[in-house]
């Protein structure tokens, strides 16, 4: 559903930040987070009439929620076959072993906020399939930067079909820079990844102020083993194409859910693409859990700009919202349950692993 919000650099700082000042940043990302999705909750919902939404609720054709999630568990599955080409360097899962790893993260992303699903993903990857949290997180990174890039795609490839509207246009070029130099720089570190850090510890040096420059060079260095770890352009070719599937079949899921309330013939591949592109968009923003109100804020605005009445779109995006949330939640308790792994499980772990990181500063 989402493309990155918490970013791997983050948990990279948070892993070497005493646990006081660490507990601190958790608390005001949480609060950032809530925030965040609040105001983009309201920009969402302030022209909201309960009646026109409840006939709307009222009137939708419900049958479609099948072939959406049927879709969703399909894109689940083309996230599990990127994960599993991004690990192979490090180790060969066999798909069926690895998909329940994936499955509980992601359902763990809508119970925990500031997609610590992620770091469970790791820790669960770690213990169930013997990898490194250090190829774990480095993998998870990958996915991130090739989730925006898909997301750039999609933008473009909406450019190219029927323009970019005034008040997307900003966040298209901002996204196309930023992006397309992460393009860049991953295919140059997996061809030439001692360069690559030559140039970037020659930055460090002269152009970042002492104090912040070991912190910065650990980061790096964590950065540059994650990508280099890949080892194959081959297989980064293929991790976008694993991308570009996620993507397209979670957006024709969101297309498959507007036959619901009726409008699919009023959205054109154009403006379900800007769509799509917004709402994913969105995400990389902090939020609380499930990426609330940053994901459906930008979709909302989408569709009542190209002519979709306001509460219509509101219940439109809500249902959509509560499906993905469900069948990513759902799904992931499920492998949850046959594991006979319990949510007091992943606390006991995540508290583990913050145990972990206090012991090895006091070392």
């Amino acid at each position: 559903m989402t493309a990155n919000d918490h970013s791997i650099a983050k948990e990279t700082c948070d892993a070497e930040t005493p646990a006081s000042e660490q507990e601190s940043r958790i608390n005001w990302g949480v609060i950032i987070g809530l925030t965040v999705s609040a105001i983009s909750l309201y920009i969402a919902i302030q022209n909201l009439h309960l009646r026109e939404v409840w006939e709307a609720f009222r009137q939708a054709q419900y049958i479609w929620i099948i072939p959406a999630v049927l879709l969703y568990l399909l894109a689940l599955m083309a996230r599990t076959g990127r994960w599993q080409a991004l690990l192979s360097s490090e180790k060969k899962i066999r798909f069926r072993n690895l998909l329940p790893t994936m499955a509980m993260g992601r359902g763990a992303n809508n119970l925990y906020p500031f997609r610590t699903g992620e770091i469970v993903r790791v820790l669960l990857l770690r213990k169930r399939n013997e990898v490194s949290g250090a190829a774990g997180l480095a993998s998870i990174m990958v996915e991130r930067v090739f989730d925006g890039l898909t997301m750039v795609l999609f933008l473009i490839l909406a450019a190219l079909i029927g323009g970019i509207p005034t008040y997307l246009r900003y966040v298209f070029w901002a996204a196309m820079g930023v992006f397309g130099v992460a393009l860049a720089s991953i295919y140059t570190i997996v061809l030439w990844p001692t360069p690559f850090q030559s140039i970037a510890e020659y930055f460090i040096e002269h152009l970042i102020p002492k104090p912040f420059r070991p912190r910065l060079r650990s980061i790096v260095e964590r950065f540059i083993y994650g990508f280099s770890s890949v080892r194959s352009v081959l297989t980064l070719t293929l991790v976008l194409f694993f991308s570009i599937s996620v993507w397209s079949a979670e957006t024709f899921s969101y297309w498959l859910m507007m036959h619901a309330f009726g409008f699919s013939g009023m959205v054109n591949f154009h403006q379900l693409l800007l769509m799509s592109s917004a709402a994913n968009l969105g995400t990389a923003l902090p939020s609380g859990p499930g990426n609330i109100g940053t994901f459906d804020a930008p979709a909302i605005l989408v569709l009542t700009w190209v002519g979709i009445p306001e509460n219509t779109a509101i219940s439109y995006q809500t249902l959509l919202h509560a499906v993905l949330w469900n069948t990513e939640t759902l799904y992931g308790l499920w492998f949850m349950w046959r594991g006979g792994l319990k949510k007091a499980d992943l606390d006991q772990t995540l508290a583990e692993a913050k145990s972990q990181i206090s012991q090895k500063h006091a070392r």
